[in-house]
């Protein structure tokens, strides 16, 4: 435990005539140690999505324009650009939020609930109903309908699109997206929900030796 830390605790719980013991100041910095390492951990996976997000976004566009009859090319690249770019504009805006947050001991209780909700916003997010039925499907079926256009090469839409093409469409869509959507909550559990629950845990034992 950092010396100075200990010693700048201290001295300001003796300014704000708060007069903590031994055992509160040692909690309250590991408290802040704590707190340090979940955020710091949210901050290096919302890096990890923003990059991900970008590389698979390029690769998208170059698998379409590779691929796709000219016809539905660049049409389908704009939507492409279109979607991953909210997308990757609403991560970065909410990483900015937490980007240069350091949870300090003098402001320790300020900062964990000004982060948690920060983190909270992009949990609920992507854990809620809009993202998991509504987004994600939409994303599943846009990859399918492109897998659909390279695949009929340059027969015509009426053909592609045929009732028996749409039946197996939405067919292939239901399976995907019973398996996609376990999966992406169970990546925002490991990526940032149990991190947001370990700061919600410390802000829990701070109000505690607060009281």
């Amino acid at each position: 435990m950092d010396f100075n830390d200990i010693k700048r605790t201290w001295k300001n719980t003796i300014q704000s005539d708060q007069h903590l013991n031994k055992h509160d100041i040692e909690t309250r910095l590991k408290i802040k140690s704590d707190s340090n390492t979940a955020l710091n951990k949210v901050k290096r996976n919302y890096k990890i999505e923003l990059y991900v997000s970008s590389i698979l976004a390029i690769l998208f566009m170059a698998w379409i324009y590779m691929s796709i009859p000219k016809n539905y090319k660049y049409l389908l690249i704009l939507a492409t650009v279109i979607f991953f770019g909210v997308l990757i504009s609403f991560t970065r805006r909410n990483y900015k939020r937490i980007k240069h947050t350091v949870i300090s001991s003098d402001q320790l209780k300020s900062a964990l609930v000004q982060t948690i909700h920060d983190i909270e916003k992009y949990v609920d997010f992507n854990r809620s109903n809009f993202t998991k039925y509504l987004l994600m499907p939409f994303a599943i079926s846009f990859g399918m309908i492109i897998g659909l256009l390279i695949g009929a090469g340059d027969e015509p839409l009426r053909n592609i699109f045929a009732l028996n093409e749409v039946i197996k469409l939405a067919i292939a869509l239901v399976i995907m997206s019973g398996i996609f959507i376990p999966f992406s909550q169970y990546l925002t559990k490991k990526m940032y929900k149990q991190h947001l629950d370990e700061l919600k845990q410390c802000l829990q034992e701070f109000q505690e030796i607060e009281h």
